[in-house]
């Protein structure tokens, strides 16, 4: 017992030399990459230079939980090589150490990494997004936008109305092409189509100077889709919600902890939203910090 002690401690020891330099050198070089990707923006002296670098820098927590993993596959790839190249593994064999047993101070290392993983996930990634997110909105045109059309607003109310626009400005309370839909109405089921509107409050105000929303009804004793339809100069419609306060209290996933984000998703679910990006973040909060452990698997 006591030569499976020193031995432990000698197998530790020598991996977890490899396992620090594999994370040090790893994170050093997905923050030189990311510092060389924007250094054009940052030189821009139309852009705010050390807002973009403090932004770059904040990703360091996000590329501590990619460097764990890494750094434990580099941990025992090097160290079992420097074992099998001098003679030490086929010695501990000799002795009776199977692989199974030499595994452990690499459980103990992949555990270690797996732990750290998740704590840095929980803790240091959601306050590093929080204070990114607030530089962004600091400085709206450091943010990049994606060539791609963003997906459309989608709510659903309590009396089970949708609301849907192509865009919402969860700040200003403003909705472009605005789609409301009651099709639970006992007296008829109610569409109103209108090029924008405003969230105050409770109500949603539809109408702009530009053109009037058409309420469309239909019948439901009746085959055809819509039976007639009226044009209003604007309307106010109740929906027992402040679409403005709801949504701007949604973070990004980045920004939540493992817990708020699971109560968020359930929140989203309740609006009829497409709640795919949170429930992917969430279990990913779990696969990503035992990705260490499988790489220790497979490196062994």
């Amino acid at each position: 017992m006591r030569l499976v002690g020193i031995l432990n401690r000698y197998v530790f020891l020598e991996a977890f030399g490899l396992y620090v330099l594999g994370f040090f050198g790893f994170l050093g070089f997905l923050l030189i990459n990311k510092l060389f990707l924007e250094a054009e923006r940052m030189l821009d002296p139309q852009m705010p230079g050390m807002a973009i670098a403090m932004i770059t820098l904040l990703e360091a927590p996000n590329f501590m939980t990619w460097s764990l993993p890494v750094a434990t596959l580099f941990a025992t790839l090097m160290s079992m090589g420097r074992l099998a190249k001098d003679n030490e593994l086929a010695a501990m064999f000799t002795n009776g150490i199977s692989l199974y047993r030499l595994f452990l101070p690499f459980l103990l290392l992949s555990s270690i990494s797996v732990v750290a993983a998740y704590l840095t996930n929980e803790y240091l990634v959601t306050l590093a997004a929080a204070k990114q997110q607030a530089i962004f909105d600091a400085h709206p045109m450091i943010a990049k936008r994606d060539s791609a059309e963003p997906d459309p607003f989608i709510t659903m109310l309590e009396n089970g109305a949708f609301i849907t626009a192509i865009v919402f400005d969860k700040e200003q309370g403003r909705l472009g092409k605005v789609v409301y839909d009651d099709w639970g109405k006992d007296d008829g089921k109610l569409m109103v189509v209108a090029p924008g509107g405003v969230a105050e409050g409770d109500n949603l105000i539809l109408g702009t100077d530009l053109r009037s929303p058409s309420i469309v009804f239909d019948s439901p004793n009746t085959d055809e889709l819509y039976e007639s339809y009226t044009r209003e100069p604007s309307m106010s419609i109740y929906l027992g919600a402040d679409l403005k306060e709801q949504y701007t209290a949604i973070k990004t996933p980045q920004e939540l902890t493992q817990t708020e984000l699971a109560d968020q998703s359930r929140q989203k679910k309740k609006h009829g939203e497409n709640t795919a990006v949170d429930e992917t973040d969430f279990h990913f909060r779990f696969s990503g910090p035992f990705a260490s452990l499988a790489f220790a698997l497979v490196a062994m």
